[in-house]
């Protein structure tokens, strides 16, 4: 995996206008798959959450095994031996990254079928399983109807060699990595500032699987303290005004809603911009 770039990664993000989902979609540079680029935070945490809890973040459904199969011969020396969800916490225990293996159904659609997902962002892996890509994506507001059809296009027509990849962000009212809704992490709200706010970054990546009919779908996750993000030249602006120009249902979908009002005030202070 890649070091992540800050700069040009949030002048893709934050440069647009005004906000908009963005697709994003580019052919990735480095080896996702190699385990030795992972932080050794981040995978002492999974291997305790995949030990203690595996019911929260490991799922493991009918159509899972030859596509798991597939994706862990991507790995070069790791032996996965069966097929099977112990299999497949051994690998997450190993590769910093979560990952979600999709299979494509009778109706060309692909449906999730298993994964692991130690480090969400507010969402349940277990209440996905058995869904299509666009009714997982039904809860974002407007998503389906700015992207949907092209996102099916995308998976539907994915190169079998190769990864593509794109990057998502949020905003939480901590640092940490889990943010499963079962733990009741601190949310934003009147009381958000810069310097108790944090920037969650998803780098997404997209693998084929062709011999299964599967796509190794994975997110590595990174938080960065917002206070150091908005140091980096023209941050500040470019996020200040996604956040003027977000529409407030997706505000309030990424949880930001609550305090919006006080980081765009603050922002704004900031760079020396007056409220209107």
């Amino acid at each position: 995996m890649k070091p992540v770039e800050l700069p040009s990664l949030l002048e893709r993000l934050f440069g647009a206008d005004r906000y908009a989902f963005q697709f994003g979609m580019h052919r990735a540079g480095g080896d996702w798959f190699d385990p030795a680029g992972s932080d050794p935070a981040a995978l002492e945490e999974r291997a305790r959450l995949l030990r203690e809890s595996p019911e929260t973040c490991r799922v493991w459904a009918p159509g899972s095994e030859e596509v798991f199969a597939e994706a862990a011969s991507l790995f070069t020396g790791f032996e996965a031996g069966a097929s099977d969800p112990e299999s497949l916490s051994r690998l997450s225990s190993i590769w910093e990254p979560d990952f979600v293996l999709l299979r494509r159904a009778d109706d060309g659609d692909f449906r999730l079928v298993g994964g692991a997902v130690c480090f969400p962002s507010s969402w349940d892996v277990r209440e996905k399983v058995g869904m299509d890509v666009t009714s997982i994506h039904g809860v974002v507001p407007g998503l389906n109807a700015a992207l949907g059809a092209r996102i099916r296009t995308f998976l539907g027509r994915l190169p079998s060699e190769g990864v593509f990849e794109r990057e998502n962000w949020g905003l939480a009212a901590h640092g940490e990595r889990n943010a499963h809704p079962e733990l009741g992490r601190p949310r934003l709200g009147a009381h958000s500032r810069v310097d108790n706010t944090w920037l969650r970054l998803e780098h997404q990546a997209f693998r084929a699987l062709p011999s299964s009919g599967g796509i190794l779908f994975v997110i590595r996750l990174t938080v960065h303290p917002l206070s150091e993000v908005l140091a980096i030249p023209g941050v500040c602006g470019n996020l200040l005004r996604q956040l003027e120009t977000m529409p407030d249902e997706v505000s309030v979908y990424k949880g930001i809603e609550p305090g919006r009002a006080s980081l765009v005030d603050a922002l704004r202070c900031r760079i020396g911009v007056s409220g209107s």
